[in-house]
């Protein structure tokens, strides 16, 4: 059994600027031999960082991401980059 989500991760808060993690989390269950055996990992995708004044989304490489291409991958996300 494998199964992954998108995770938005955070606040943390710092000076009244907001940042959250924008994470695939992920588990695999396998068993062999009568034994069960999982593993997780959580991978970070996006980094957004929400102020008054700005508000911007960086791949983890800081590379910009367009708000439309956020939409667009991670549920949920307009309703946060709106507050």
């Amino acid at each position: 059994m494998e199964k992954k989500e998108i995770a938005i991760e955070g606040p943390l808060t710092i000076a009244g600027t907001r940042v959250y993690v924008v994470a695939e989390v992920g588990i695999t269950c396998t068993c062999n031999d009568g034994r069960l055996t999982c593993s997780g990992s959580r991978r970070p995708i996006y980094i957004l960082i929400l102020s008054d004044s700005e508000r911007r989304a960086l791949t983890v490489r800081g590379e910009e991401v367009a708000r439309e291409q956020l939409i667009a991958e991670v549920a949920g996300i307009e309703e946060l980059l709106d507050s």
